[in-house]
């Protein structure tokens, strides 16, 4: 079909008439048809543009977009001032110069969207206030002044798109047919205004008009104005977010988006969808950036990409767009480690480099970005120094676009800094510092930062905390390189920047609290400088004593803050793998906290508590979810409904189900739940005897935990290392000067490699730790074999000291009693929290009725070495069942089978392979025969079960490394498969620190059970089967070590553990790396299939004792 045409002739007879019959009406005003005449010319005209608009409609043809504007124009000279028709020609003329301007792309001529501007002011003030038209017209300039503002970045622009706005929306019905598009108009210019002054008072207009449209348009039924309408809210509500950190903003943005774009109707919403799409992607990435979801940063690539693959390569939006894509790729890239990722955000970030004008509003941010991806790969070590060099080039070129907006200044000061800082930090690896340094770029990185901090930068902005921080940082480098001069002055501007930081409540937490920790830091540095040994002599005692302790008191106070924020980093609906991921940047810091409390002289509850609250976080949220709700059922059954329902939705580890069907992912309903949850948390709180329902225990709590049984927990840090000695009256702190940090570290990187160094750290323990602790308690001299009241005690060790066997600690060769199994009876737990958590709403056990047990015993395994033991085991088992009053349950050896039983047993004893994960201790998991088709049973799948309504009385894991983590960063978190047991609801569980030999298992397990099944399942039957069964086989050993093969010795004590083999070394690993002792595999972690499991680690001596027995621990109430 031929597109519609006008002639030139009828063009020029057009204007002709027009002007004939304004002359007429000029000169005769009174003659007849004067008018009637004019009027007909100008809507012939009019006609004639309408045919000229329509053709550009259908051929999209410059030239012929070219003509309609020329004729438009010669129209207008024609036409007499004032006339009715002037505004709706001088509307359309501007719109066709503004399509002209978008047509041509980066050739377009800013005079096209000037000259827009002007004959659009010129319509709105051809039209009379009040009516459709200039409502109309006030729409169309809006929309240009919007338009020109994010080419020009000219404040007056949309300082005046804002008054265009306001005009039209003034005293407007909702009725009014483009009320929704006008209302949206407004949100949209308040919005971008907001961006520019960063006035929240701004920001809160264009969230009530915002609202106003989309609500406006439901009510209409105008579905794409609707979606339109939340976009704009999204958009401000995120930019708002920014500024104030507020989180309800972002979720309430994301929420906003993925119900509205859905809503955007097909096909003539592509664009909207797109644009809902763009913003989409840039929350999720933004609350990534703050609050470390990983599922939001995946699904904020996915957007990314679709919004890009929806955009023609000549749209101007695709390259903000792109550049998001690398940003996140890059963000993945950085928390995966992923090189693929960060290969893909440079090809990205190159590419909207090369397309980007080189006058582009974001041009700075872009160059920077890309800046970062360079520097990123760099430290990665994934590329030549030939990244790092590129990664200067384009900051140094974002620093030169000199950019007007202090936030966008602040962007390019901190990429800048940052990469100046990694190449310093490349040119002095392998160098010794001196005052000789050569600390150009650190100078150049400071001179860069102090700038923007100094210049303006918004005191309150999120951003202000990240630079403040960065600068903190670069001091506290500069004062260390050169601390041998005695200046401090860097130190005082690093510690106060770092202050800074910490005090800017609209951070991102992250921040926040490694500010805190950065000037706990520096206090506690200054603290040590007053050492005795490192003050000037002639300075009086006591003055030397008050400084030291008011540091002290500063390094508590700020740690302080880090341990009470600490938790706003793993809120319950956070995945856990999430929670994982955030806490592990601060492993530690409630033993710093502990030991500068300590130092403060603030008292052993004081830093008990701290301990306390900064360990073993996400099992402590678990705990909260499944309290014991007995009392408040019983008082408030309404509120416990209440609390059960949202315990649901909350207590599932966060795994969220991905639906294509859906937009509303599983997150954000974990995230309404968690707001219900506090709210209902403060309305329990308010009723009579419920006021400390699920908060912090105070110290009378904590020392419940120690009735009967004192418990023990004891703490390493950098700073002192202390066991808090916990009995039912009273907490004190028995300080261990003989204890250190770094010799915990180093033994127990030994023992994962050198097990001959077992014995000498099992004496090193008794003199620095155990011996003092037992003394201290009252067990310093061994008990009577033969008696029945053996004392007890639980012992909480902290961080890499979680890893070491305390309970076997002492001089086993000297058979002189001087060692832990010889004075007390030993368990263990993750933290007091744990042991009080698991002992509300349970009486002591000493039930004799019939129980079930589930035995699932692992001879063979797909892929594993064959455990020929393991089906002895079972054996022993089915044997003893009927004196523990036990029904044996068998299932499959299949992981939905186990799970399945686990919810209906009273027992459990797993018999088979066990995996520690050295990179997510969640992963770690029993090994079962569907393991390669159906996955193998995790930490968190022990850890979702939920068993507390009829608990399980034990959990039996004869496996390898089922209490073992190794990964050091979450050591105080308790995730192993022993801890999922008891989290689940298992009231003891017996497990095992490394590897484990195979027959030894065998003798063991009898043993205990044997111990259990004459006394009855109570809890000290559990302690005592455990303990007897150690020292009795650690002294059967002991008697017999020189017989051969260390297994010969079980043998000989009648448990059938050497049998035809002699003792054979089968040891139930597969890939931990903990140490065995005197046995362990051979084979490297690829080789699971090699049966042959005998010798010394490594090929080294043997050991001088038999320790097949340290590595079982028990775990309990």
């Amino acid at each position: 079909m031929d597109a519609p045409s006008v002639s030139e002739e009828q063009i020029q007879r057009t204007v002709e008439d027009i002007r004939e019959a304004v002359e007429t009406v000029s000169e005769h005003p009174d003659e007849p048809g004067a008018k009637q005449k004019l009027e007909e010319a100008i809507d012939a005209a009019r006609n004639a543009l309408d045919v000229l608009d329509r053709r550009v409609q259908q051929t999209h043809a410059l030239q012929d977009l070219d003509r309609f504007i020329e004729v438009s124009d010669r129209v207008l000279l024609a036409v007499p001032q004032g006339h009715a028709s002037t505004a709706s020609l001088l509307s359309d003329l501007s719109v066709a110069l503004r399509r002209r301007f978008l047509v041509m792309g980066r050739e377009g001529n800013p005079q096209d969207m000037d000259r827009a501007v002007a004959l659009a002011e010129d319509a709105v003030a051809a039209v009379l206030p009040g009516t459709g038209t200039r409502r109309f017209v006030l729409g169309n300039l809006n929309k240009l002044l919007q338009e020109r503002y994010e080419q020009t970045r000219d404040v007056k622009h949309i300082k005046r798109a804002v008054e265009a706005a306001e005009e039209a929306t003034q005293g407007m019905s909702k009725n009014f047919s483009h009320a929704a598009d006008l209302l949206n108009r407004l949100a949209m210019s308040l919005g971008k205004l907001f961006e520019h002054t960063h006035e929240l008072g701004v920001a809160e207009r264009a969230v009530a008009a915002a609202a106003s449209a989309a609500e406006t348009a439901r009510a209409k039924g105008e579905d794409r104005e609707a979606a339109l309408a939340f976009n704009t809210l999204a958009r401000v509500l995120g930019r708002r977010f920014e500024q104030t950190g507020d989180p309800d903003d972002i979720d309430r943005a994301i929420n906003t988006l993925t119900d509205s774009v859905p809503r955007i109707p097909d096909p003539e919403g592509n664009e909207d969808r797109l644009i809902g799409l763009s913003y989409l992607a840039n929350l999720l990435g933004t609350r990534f950036e703050r609050q470390g979801v990983v599922t939001d940063l995946d699904d904020s690539i996915q957007y990314s990409q679709m919004a890009v693959d929806l955009m023609p390569d000549e749209d101007p939006g695709r390259l903000p767009q792109l550049f998001n894509l690398a940003l996140r790729l890059a963000e993945r890239a950085e928390y995966t480690k992923g090189i693929k990722d960060l290969d893909g955000a440079i090809a990205h970030g190159r590419r909207v480099l090369v397309l980007a004008p080189k006058n582009h509003p974001e041009r700075a941010i872009w160059l920077c970005g890309v800046s970062r991806f360079f520097a990123t790969r760099f430290t990665m070590g994934a590329k030549s120094s030939d990244d790092i060099r590129q990664a200067i080039d384009l900051s140094r070129q974002a620093v030169a676009v000199d950019p007007k907006d202090i936030l966008v200044r602040g962007v390019v000061a901190n990429a800048f800094s940052n990469v100046l800082k990694v190449k310093y930090e490349q040119d002095h690896r392998d160098v010794d510092w001196d005052d000789s340094t050569d600390l150009a770029y650190l100078n150049e990185a400071i001179d860069v930062l102090s700038s923007v901090v100094e210049g303006g930068f918004p005191e309150s902005h999120p951003d202000r905390a990240t630079l403040e921080f960065g600068l903190g940082d670069l001091l506290r480098t500069r004062y260390r390189q050169g601390s041998n001069t005695g200046d401090t002055g860097d130190l005082d501007r690093s510690k106060e920047s770092f202050r800074q930081a910490w005090i800017n409540r609209n951070a991102p937490t992250t921040v926040r609290i490694h500010a805190a920790i950065r000037v706990a830091e520096i206090a506690e540095s200054l603290a040590e400088d007053c050492a005795p040994d490192a003050v000037d002599k002639d300075c009086p005692d006591a003055a030397v004593g008050s400084l030291r302790l008011r540091h002290w008191k500063e390094a508590s106070t700020y740690i302080e803050h880090a341990v009470n924020l600490l938790h706003a980093l793993s809120p319950r609906h956070m995945q856990n793998a999430n929670k994982q991921h955030m806490l592990a940047r601060f492993a530690g810091i409630g033993a710093s906290a502990a030991a500068a409390a300590l130092n403060a002289q603030r008292g052993a509850q004081d830093a008990l508590q701290q301990l306390e609250l900064g360990r073993s976080i996400i099992s402590g949220l678990l705990l909260d979810l499944r309290t014991d709700l007995s009392v408040l059922r019983e008082k408030h059954p309404d509120l416990e409904a209440q609390f059960s329902r949202l315990r649901d939705m909350l207590d599932s580890g966060g795994r969220v189900v991905r639906s294509t069907a859906s937009w509303e992912s599983q997150s954000h309903l974990r995230r309404r739940a968690e707001k219900e949850f506090e709210a209902l948390l403060t309305k329990i709180r308010s009723e009579e005897g419920f006021d400390r329902f699920l908060l912090p225990f105070t110290a009378e709590q904590m020392m419940e935990a120690a009735d009967p049984s004192p418990a023990v927990v004891v703490n390493v840090s950098s700073a002192r290392c202390d066991a808090f000695i916990v009995r039912k009256d009273g907490i004190e702190v028995l300080e261990l000067p003989l204890l250190r940090l770094k010799d915990v570290q180093a033994r127990r990187k030994w023992l994962q490699g050198k097990p001959d160094m077992l014995p000498s750290t099992l004496e090193w323990l008794w003199e620095v730790l155990v011996q003092p602790v037992l003394d201290n308690l009252g067990f310093g001299s061994p008990f009577p074999p033969g008696d029945s009241a053996w004392p007890h005690m639980w012992w909480i060790p902290v961080g890499p000291l979680s890893s070491l066997p305390l309970h076997a600690a002492g001089y086993h060769t000297r058979r002189s009693g001087e060692t832990a199994l010889d004075r007390v009876m030993s368990s263990y737990s993750s933290s007091l929290k744990s042991l009080i958590s698991g002992r509300l709403g349970r009486t002591p056990c000493c039930d004799t009725s019939p129980i079930k047990a589930l035995l699932v015993s692992m001879k063979s395994t797909p892929g594993y070495a064959p455990l020929p033991y393991a089906e002895r085991e079972a054996a022993m088992l089915e044997e003893l069942c009927p004196s523990l009053n036990a029904t044996l349950i068998k299932p499959p050896e299949r992981k939905a089978d186990v799970l399945e039983q686990l919810g209906r047993c009273d027992m459990f004893h797993f018999a088979g392979h066990g995996v520690s994960d050295p990179s997510d201790p969640s992963q770690s998991a029993l090994v079962l025969r569907d393991w390669e088709d159906d996955g193998m049973l995790t930490v968190d799948d022990l850890r979702d079960q939920k068993l507390q309504r009829k608990p399980p009385f034990l959990a039996y894991l004869s496996a390898c490394s089922t209490a073992a983590n190794e990964v050091l960063g979450l050591i105080d978190e308790g995730i192993h498969l022993g801890y999922a047991c008891q989290l689940a609801g298992f009231r003891h569980v017996v497990g095992t620190l490394w590897t484990v030999s195979d027959p030894f298992c065998v003798e063991l397990a009898r043993r205990f059970y044997e111990t259990i099944s004459k006394e009855g399942r109570t809890d000290a039957a559990v302690h005592r089967g455990l303990h007897s069964a150690l020292r009795a086989l650690r002294d059967v050993q002991a008697r017999t070590e020189t017989r051969g093969p260390d297994c010969e010795g079980v043998d000989a004590a009648g448990g059938g553990a050497g049998g035809e083999n002699g003792g054979g070394a089968d040891v139930k690993d597969s890939g931990s790396g903990k140490p065995a002792a005197s046995v362990s595999r051979e084979e490297g972690e690829g080789n699971k299939n090699d049966g042959d499991r005998k010798g010394t680690v490594g090929g080294g001596p043997r050991p001088t004792m038999n320790s097949l027995w340290v590595p079982f621990v028990h775990f309990g109430v």
